[in-house]
């Protein structure tokens, strides 16, 4: 499986500064055919978002790619994984259940992906450590817009971004709606979106720290909060599935926790008006 959209301007950067060669695929959110997921440093522990496998499934079929990465600092550790070698493993059942039960956990042991932790639904994954991305004349040269972008990405991810410095710290370094605070299961979500407006996009005002599930949310437009920072919720649950109904009823009305300086109530008002689900 070919991965789409790696610039040779990255890898001209790449001489300067080694990073993972995984931070320098086209993501799905820019148009790429590939699923990018930072695994635990350890464990290799990786959450799968069933929106996403579903949206790649609609816009690519079976042929689309899933990214694990851990060490930002080692350009090989990373596998490079064809959705249709683990296909089998993404089913209803294998799905986590509690709260967030619309998502799918592995872990990676000796070059095996467990989906839940077992090994009776494991797949050996070898052959795609390290995979061969493309060689560089075949290279898509992407236009500056999106190498703007794919940096933006880049930097967010390895923690070193002045908006998710400024945001979490905003927050106390903690999800703003539950408390957590594993910095990996966090994220510095845009309220205003980072492509909708440049002068926005570096204001840690224009940002909250939400656990990974809530800010998916978020940016769909599933909910969004008034200027007090109490959560509003689409009014369109009949069309949504009985389990996110009630996760979104559960948030209904829920208080954020104070960050220390007010975020701008201009960017509040544009997702209201422009992302909320109405």
């Amino acid at each position: 499986m070919e991965t789409e959209g790696l610039s040779t301007r990255h890898l001209a950067s790449r001489n300067k500064t080694e990073m993972n060669r995984a931070l320098l695929i086209k993501n799905w959110r820019e148009g790429g055919n590939n699923y990018i997921l930072k695994g635990n440093s350890e464990s290799k522990w990786i959450g799968y978002q069933e929106s996403v496998i579903k949206g790649m499934i609609a816009k690519f079929g079976d042929g689309f790619n899933i990214v694990i990465w851990s060490n930002e600092s080692d350009e090989n550790d990373y596998y490079c994984i064809p959705f249709t070698r683990i296909k089998h493993l993404f089913v209803e059942t294998n799905k986590t259940s509690g709260k967030y039960p619309n998502r799918w956990t592995s872990t990676i042991v000796d070059h095996r992906l467990l989906m839940k932790g077992n090994n009776d639904l494991s797949v050996d994954i070898t052959e795609y450590y390290s995979k061969s991305i493309l060689p560089v004349s075949n290279i898509e040269i992407i236009d500056d817009h999106y190498i703007e972008n794919a940096k933006a990405e880049i930097s967010i991810r390895l923690g070193q971004s002045k908006f998710r410095k400024g945001v979490l710290t905003n927050f106390h370094n903690k999800c703003s709606l539950t408390g957590i605070r594993e910095s990996n299961l966090i994220v510095a979500s845009h309220i205003v979106p980072w492509a909708q407006n440049k002068s926005s996009r570096g204001d840690y005002r224009n940002g909250i720290c939400f656990y990974v599930e809530l800010d998916s949310l978020f940016d769909k437009g599933y909910f969004s909060l008034n200027n007090d920072l109490m959560v509003i919720i689409t009014e369109r649950l009949y069309d949504l599935s009985d389990n996110l109904r009630t996760i979104l009823l559960d948030l209904k009305g829920k208080q954020l926790s104070q960050p220390k300086d007010s975020i701008k109530e201009e960017y509040l008002e544009y997702h209201r008006e422009e992302i909320l689900i109405k």
